[in-house]
């Protein structure tokens, strides 16, 4: 059998460790995203209208993917909601001209890495005694990967569309 001299052994085990660690490294950021609890989740409401070029000035930076969502329109942010949510919280826009949107945390991260959300849209009704009910228009599971945002959009009367932008990060 035969053996190490001291130098070569200190040598190997250095190596070993340098090995060790940058394999806890790639390890890492699986369990990382495991113990992800929460997430920020943004919701907002646009109002696309065709024929029009203005564009909000808080919508620049996202200008291009409206662009390319809806060439040859104009874009006016009706509200924006932001809050870190657990799973089973939402955030809520009421102002989006007679409807409400509304975004749920399902899952801060899933097996694939992406947040699931659930998203529903409801127009404003009058009908009952206690004031102001909603009618369904659509509701989905989204999931997404984190830091990218995702839209829906809803045509209105006149040739107009509400569009409603979210993600989480």
């Amino acid at each position: 059998m035969s053996t190490f001299p001291a130098g070569r052994r200190l040598a190997l085990g250095a190596m070993l460790a340098a090995a060790l660690v940058g394999l806890l490294r790639f390890a890492a950021p699986s369990s990382l995203a495991q113990d992800i609890t929460s997430r920020q989740v943004t919701l907002f409401g646009i109002l696309a209208t065709p024929g029009k070029a203005t564009v909000d000035k808080d919508l620049k930076s996202i200008e291009p993917q409206l662009r390319q969502l809806l060439p040859g329109h104009g874009f006016k942010l009706l509200e924006v909601q932001s809050k870190r949510l657990i799973p089973g919280q939402t955030v809520v826009c009421t102002k989006l001209g007679g409807f409400v949107a509304e975004l749920g945390l399902i899952a801060p991260t899933d097996p694939n890495g992406k947040v699931q959300l659930r998203y529903a849209l409801g127009a404003k009704v009058t009908g009952n005694s206690e004031g102001q009910d909603l009618e369904m228009q659509a509701a989905t599971i989204v999931a997404t990967p984190p830091n990218q945002l995702s839209f829906f959009d809803k045509e209105l009367a006149g040739g107009s569309r509400l569009i409603i932008g979210m993600g989480a990060r």
